[in-house]
């Protein structure tokens, strides 16, 4: 009587176990279909970095009207046909795309039609300036259910030898899955974005100083003052050692892409990539420092939280 008890006893442990740890079919779905995720992905990107460095495919659809940036319905229209011809994206990512550059436009009209306009200042996709495609197109992903056929992934990888990780958000329309977000904080969306950007700008609106080389002078001593006002004005001091009429200052709007400030000059702009230390002048092509000179290019951050 005692063997048949904990025989039963046996039977409703495994019973449980098995119970605890079966799986939901929307995460039985997702696993089967996780190669076809990542595929999107990746795909999407191999394509579109084609299709970005193809001038004959290139298309501006902004214009300036009395001194101020606008949409160019029709071409904007033209582009986002273009990436719904890709098979990647769905009929959600180009709504979403769409209400992106309209919110831009309001912004548009309250400013003047200097330097990059707001929110366009980076790729979109890339949410930057410049990538590394590998990391785009071959990099693993994790995969996780938001219901059914709705799916949250992350790209998770190294760009220049540090981690990295992207966001995005899947469905699944007639079968296939498409891109329906790709997770990127340009200053403009929805509260929860708009809200971010702003505590970013105040958290990097301070005074900068230092140093930086000079080809013909003894040095410029730089003081650059980021204003987290609505405007994002910043004034840049320059000091050219060794120099006669050796001070320039100047003023324009600061933007934020991915971990660069842009400023925008009368001259063009001007980037300097974020660090925990300050900011580090890059090269005039926009690239980036190699470890060796960087530290000659820092303004050290010295007012601000």
């Amino acid at each position: 009587m005692q063997k048949l008890a904990l025989f039963f006893l046996s039977v409703l442990f495994l019973s449980s176990c098995q119970e605890g740890t079966k799986k939901t079919p929307e995460s039985t779905a997702v696993a089967s279909d996780s190669s076809a995720i990542a595929d999107v992905i990746h795909g999407f990107y191999q394509w579109y970095d084609l299709y970005v460095r193809d001038e004959t495919k290139s298309i501006d659809f902004v214009k300036i009207v009395n001194n101020h940036y606008a949409l160019d319905q029709p071409l904007l229209e033209k582009y986002l046909a273009n990436i719904n011809a890709s098979g990647f994206v769905s009929s959600e990512f180009l709504a979403n795309d769409m209400a992106f550059y309209k919110a831009c436009e309001k912004l548009w009209q309250n400013e003047e039609a200097e330097g990059p306009p707001n929110g366009m200042d980076a790729n979109k996709y890339f949410c930057a300036q410049d990538w590394d495609l590998n990391f785009w197109t071959k990099s693993p992903v994790r995969i996780k259910s938001m219901g059914a056929d709705k799916v949250a992934a992350t790209l998770y990888g190294t760009m220049g030898g540090s981690p990295l990780e992207h966001n995005f958000e899947l469905k699944k329309e007639t079968g296939k899955w498409l891109l329906s977000k790709i997770e990127c904080d340009m200053g403009i969306g929805d509260p929860a974005s708009a809200t971010s950007s702003q505590a970013l700008v105040e958290k990097l609106a301070a005074f900068y100083t230092g140093t930086l080389p000079c080809s013909d002078c003894d040095g410029i001593t730089t003081v650059l003052t980021l204003n987290a006002d609505e405007k994002r004005t910043f004034t840049l001091e320059e000091e050219y050692k060794g120099k006669k009429n050796n001070k320039v200052e100047s003023k324009g709007t600061w933007t934020v892409a991915g971990d660069m400030v842009i400023l925008n000059l009368e001259a063009g702009i001007s980037k300097y990539q974020i660090t925990e230390d300050g900011l580090i002048s890059l090269n005039a092509d926009g690239t980036k420092r190699d470890s060796k000179s960087a530290e000659r290019y820092l303004l050290k951050k010295v007012m601000g939280e």
